[in-house]
């Protein structure tokens, strides 16, 4: 694929990741599905303005609390010093707020501080982009910046200023430069990739899953200086974090901290939430981009490591943080949106492989998404139908014909049939990200 052709591609792509994202951006998700976009921004607001951590909180655990009640009505127990998370991303929030011409509390609104979000999902489809195209070649990159900036799920939960939205791209970022030093030996590489990667537990303590993937990534390679200096720039990273704590509470700071280890309803079958509660924030929405990436991401375990192991060690990371810490917290959706990065990757790297290759793969991946997004964009406007479902399924089957006749003029109508359906399917996904709400 020629270099212009590649870039105008990504800038289409990066156009209708930005349109879709922008649509609706200060609607849905609706202001209080999440009260954590102002938490955020008020951390940041409050350290900038006087130096000392204020935000809101549910947790007994803080001694000095305040009510607060918004211009739009929502009520919050403010609490100094605020310590349950680190300060970095709330920085970031609170300095865009800052920039945007908030002064106070009183001034921070959705349509203020939304736009800091729409950044960070720009940012993350060229991170996945990136790191796709890199690991993976030009093509898989291509089709995984498009899965991630058209999946409904993605679309709308990227509209929102929290955490995980920052985590995304940075993430990613960290993995695309480790993986250029190994290919490239250029010491900056490393460096650049180890400082973003270790500081990411300063915006939120989980966020340790990118040095995680950074030093697995590094032992996997035999770098093991590399992995040495990964480990040390972390051990620093959290070990600020202490000294920000014990510097304005150690008795608060060391009551959050137990109060965060026992948080969560943790039981052996919390990992299967992922599938039983499709959340996109504190709603429930069923989206089959979601369920066909893990789908593929079992099948992209099982290629050469060799090849996929910058994407493989990320997505492995962020599961053992997952799993071990943060599953069963009900309605919080978000908590979900670090998978999908890797999940439009592997999708696309399974699309790549076997569309209109192995035909019962594809048949079934078209369907599951197909149906689910019949459901978002079709029903809606125009009720249910047994004959277009009935007509979709039979599309389905037509392209999955070779797979019992072996006959060439078949196979040729078949493969046409999966590239028109395929197609579809990447509409009825843009109309589902534009048609989304929680009405």
């Amino acid at each position: 694929m020629k270099k212009y052709t590649v870039l105008i591609l990504l800038i289409v792509i990066l156009i209708i990741g930005t349109s879709l994202r922008l649509h609706d951006l200060n609607r849905w998700p609706r202001e209080g599905a999440t009260f954590d976009e102002f938490a955020w921004t008020y951390l940041g607001m409050s350290l900038l303005n006087t130096g000392i951590p204020t935000s809101w909180s549910p947790h007994k655990a803080y001694t000095n609390r305040t009510q607060y009640i918004n211009p739009n009505g929502a009520s919050f127990y403010l609490v100094t010093p605020y310590l349950e998370h680190p300060p970095l991303f709330g920085l970031l929030a609170g300095g865009y707020a800052r920039l945007t011409g908030a002064k106070t509390f009183d001034d921070v609104t959705i349509a203020r501080i939304r736009p800091f979000a729409l950044i960070l999902g720009v940012l993350a489809i060229l991170s996945v982009y990136l790191l796709a195209s890199t690991v993976l070649g030009k093509k898989v990159g291509l089709l995984s910046s498009f899965i991630y900036a058209v999946t409904p799920s993605i679309v709308a939960g990227s509209r929102m200023v929290q955490n995980e939205n920052f985590f995304i791209p940075f993430f990613l970022f960290s993995l695309y430069f480790a993986y250029q030093y190994l290919k490239k030996k250029k010491t900056w590489l490393l460096y650049v990739s180890a400082l973003i990667g270790c500081l990411l537990p300063l915006a939120k303590v989980p966020w340790i899953a990118a040095p995680i993937a950074l030093v697995a990534l590094y032992l996997y390679t035999k770098k093991y200086k590399e992995a040495g200096i990964v480990c040390i720039l972390t051990l620093l990273s959290i070990g600020l974090f202490f000294g920000y704590g014990y510097y304005f509470d150690k008795d608060t700071f060391l009551a959050l901290w137990r109060v965060q280890l026992n948080r969560y309803d943790l039981t052996f079958n919390s990992i299967f939430t992922l599938f039983t509660d499709p959340l996109v924030t504190d709603r429930l929405f069923v989206d089959g981009w979601i369920y066909i990436g893990f789908f593929c991401m079992a099948i992209f375990a099982s290629l050469d490591i060799k090849k996929t192991y910058p994407i493989l060690f990320g997505f492995l990371a962020y599961l053992l943080i997952f799993a071990t810490a943060i599953p069963s917290e009900s309605g919080h959706g978000w908590y979900r949106y670090p998978f999908y990065p890797f999940l439009s990757i592997a999708t696309a790297t399974i699309l790549s492989m076997n569309f209109n290759k192995n035909y019962i793969l594809s048949g079934i991946g078209m369907l599951l998404v197909g149906l689910s997004m019949l459901t978002h964009a079709w029903l809606p406007s125009f009720g249910f139908s047994f004959t277009v479902m009935r007509f979709f399924i039979l599309a389905i089957a037509l392209g999955m014909s070779p797979v019992v006749f072996h006959i060439p003029w078949i196979k040729k109508y078949a493969n046409g049939i999966n590239y028109i359906l395929l197609c579809g399917i990447s509409i009825l996904s843009i109309l589902s990200s534009l048609s989304y709400n929680e009405q």
